[in-house]
């Protein structure tokens, strides 16, 4: 009698438990009622209790949870961030970027800069394959289109932040006229870079040693200076594969970000000229750092950020 009173327990448990996929849709209503109420950590609690990295939809809200610890409210940002973003030249949408009121930042690395980086990584992921194509192979078209337009405004968001911090930018974006004390983004010792910087189209940045003191090249900072530098031209890729791939021109809300492309892309056409082609065509974290531990292409990456960076942003 006790062995089929133990049997029947364990029926009536394993009858009454939750499938996975209804213990995700629970996790994403339970999280969205959380972030309805700007409850963000509870809603990240919950959501990383279900882990299902094959739901679309649940990689979206808990990218959300990420971005809502960094203050970031998507509806806003359309309303009040786009809207205000310059398209007249290349240099203007930097500086606009820049100068967003979600960009101010004063330390490397902050919580809100950390938190959008999580809702980045959280539908780009980390991986060698991160294109926007990779994610059409994986979800299909639309749902791939939803977390693309998601991950588009994360990365400029976090892009904005990069800019405002590295590049020591004053309320209007310029660079070099912030609080800090630099006028470039790093010190730079390669050729190419230096020949950049004394050619006058690097706004303040005209000399090679002005970098900013946290990308620095000293032994005991190079790791975070290669993973910073990396996180930067990530930024830029991923908006750029996204944008290449997706056509926002019938969105009142979105066409901006059209025209962003289109000015940007002048940043790309540069450095593949100059051929950097492979570093400006990756588009994966960790497929960068590795890269950056070859001398030849930490001095590429000098060389881009000479031309995308500096001359992007003056």
């Amino acid at each position: 009698m006790r062995s089929l009173f133990i049997i029947f327990i364990l029926f009536v448990l394993t009858s009454c438990a939750q499938k996975p996929e209804e213990k995700t849709a629970e996790a994403i209503d339970v999280a969205l009622s959380h972030l309805s109420s700007g409850e963000c950590e509870e809603a990240l609690k919950v959501l990383l209790e279900a882990s299902d990295s094959t739901n679309p939809i649940y990689i979206q809200v808990l990218a959300s949870a990420y971005a809502c610890l960094a203050n970031y409210d998507e509806v806003d940002f359309i309303a009040n961030e786009l809207s205000g973003l310059s398209t007249g030249t290349p240099a203007d949408i930097m500086k606009s970027i820049a100068s967003m009121s979600l960009s101010t930042e004063i330390t490397a690395d902050s919580d809100e800069y950390v938190a959008i980086r999580n809702g980045i990584n959280t539908i780009l992921g980390t991986t060698t394959t991160v294109t926007h194509d990779a994610r059409v192979t994986k979800f299909g078209s639309r749902k791939a289109g939803d977390m693309s337009v998601q991950a588009l405004m994360l990365n400029v968001v976090n892009l904005g932040k990069f800019l405002n911090f590295y590049g020591n930018v004053d309320a209007t974006g310029v660079k070099g006229a912030g609080t800090n004390t630099n006028s470039c983004f790093i010190n730079y010792t390669d050729a190419r870079a230096q020949t950049v910087v004394a050619s006058a189209v690097t706004g303040a940045c005209t000399t090679n040693n002005d970098g900013h003191p946290d990308l620095s090249f000293a032994v005991a900072d190079l790791p975070n200076t290669k993973r910073r530098l990396c996180e930067g031209l990530m930024l830029v890729t991923n908006i750029l594969d996204i944008l290449d791939n997706l056509d926002l021109s019938g969105s009142s809300e979105l066409a901006k970000l059209e025209d962003i492309s289109t000015q940007v892309s002048t940043f790309k056409t540069a450095a593949v000229a100059a051929g950097l082609g492979t570093l400006i065509n990756m588009t994966s974290q960790s497929e960068c750092e590795t890269a950056m531990d070859t001398a030849s292409n930490l001095d590429d990456m000098e060389y881009l950020y000479s031309l995308v960076f500096e001359t992007g942003l003056q």
